[in-house]
């Protein structure tokens, strides 16, 4: 492992930020830290970066020990969500910055500072100084100034927080090519499952300063481990009793069932219910448009569930009685999950 941290304690107060949180961390991973405010992850990235001492716990980079080392001597670079860059120095002499107080060579200063404007496609913008750059120039250039000095390790905090939608969506894909370009070992902090699920190549769920579950995008999504990972992702809806849909194997003792929208297949009443049996009614209580789909929000009995009909499929509108059919659900025991299959669904796919 090329980072780790071991039976890390941190309380600030009364608040716990870090509760015996120990994981790894491969070289050249991209790493997402991913959880809700006041989850303890910029704890960890700063803790890390030497920003923040821990109460108890070792911190472990390149099989050093560093809980002791300055954080500029711990050979890592940091970009801020704010981008931090000095207002009054030109594009170059901000990626230069870390290079001079190094007093690294001239010669060396100019060859690196131009080879990383190029990586981070801004060329000839070198004389500009940040107000003159559109927020997600900025971001490149905080990211080059990090990168500078050849850390071994990049943390970022929140990067594309202070960016709007259409640059944070080419800025993802920028970074996680970059990354994988360089091969450097890199942790970011967000609260964005999308964004997690998108450009980490392995994601840490962080929730009340404790690790809820570690593993790649495909895994944390589809197999949680928890009540709290499972609950995480998406809009998922809560049911008490999970007996209200068909079908279901029985789990003796299970407190609740989490439903994702993907999980629920919408009907209309002149469309062919596929799994009639196992179907339930319910009533359309509102439809909103998302762009690439649309969201429904199902009522069933005392039950509220999300939905989504794609752009292709026949409009379904409030106030309409549809089926709903329930295809699988997590179900929560002792903050164990379970995932069942609807048994029906199993049952006509061996028929085919």
């Amino acid at each position: 492992m090329y980072v780790e941290l071991k039976d890390i304690n941190k309380t600030f107060g009364d608040y716990k930020a870090s509760d015996h949180v120990s994981f790894g961390i491969e070289k050249g991973k991209l790493i997402g830290l991913l959880g809700p405010s006041g989850s303890g992850k910029t704890t960890i990235l700063r803790m890390i970066a030497g920003l923040e001492q821990p109460d108890s716990g070792e911190i472990i980079i390149d099989g050093k020990v560093v809980n002791d080392i300055p954080a500029s001597e711990r050979g890592i670079g940091f970009v801020f969500q704010s981008y931090a860059l000095f207002r009054y120095m030109t594009v170059y002499d901000n990626i230069a910055f870390g290079l001079k107080v190094q007093k690294a060579d001239k010669t060396y200063i100019k060859k690196r500072v131009t080879e990383l404007i190029e990586l981070i496609g801004l060329k000839g913008l070198e004389k500009r100084y940040p107000s003159q750059l559109s927020g997600g120039q900025r971001q490149r250039v905080a990211f080059a100034r990090a990168l500078a000095p050849n850390p071994q390790l990049l943390l970022l905090d929140e990067p594309f927080a202070a960016i709007d939608a259409k640059i944070r969506q080419e800025l993802r894909t920028w970074l996680k090519d970059m990354i994988e370009k360089l091969g450097i070992t890199s942790i970011f902090v967000t609260h964005d499952q999308d964004e997690a699920i998108e450009v980490a190549d392995e994601i840490i769920i962080t929730n009340r300063g404790h690790i809820e579950q570690k593993g790649s995008p495909v895994e944390v999504y589809q197999s949680p481990e928890t009540a709290f990972s499972a609950s995480f992702f998406g809009q998922a809806a809560t049911v008490r009793d999970y007996h209200v849909f068909n079908y279901f194997e029985d789990i003796p003792g299970a407190e609740y069932a989490i439903v994702r929208p993907e999980f629920v297949k919408v009907t209309r009443k002149n469309e062919v219910q596929k799994y009639k049996s196992s179907a339930s009614e319910a009533d359309v209580e509102r439809v909103a448009f998302r762009g690439s789909y649309f969201e429904l929000q199902l009522k069933l009995g005392e039950v509220v569930l999300s939905a989504r009909r794609g752009l292709d499929e026949p409009l379904v509108r409030q106030g309409e009685k549809v089926d709903v059919f329930v295809q699988r659900l997590f179900v929560i025991k002792e903050n164990k999950v379970y995932a069942l299959e609807n048994s029906s669904a199993r049952e006509d796919y061996l028929v085919i």
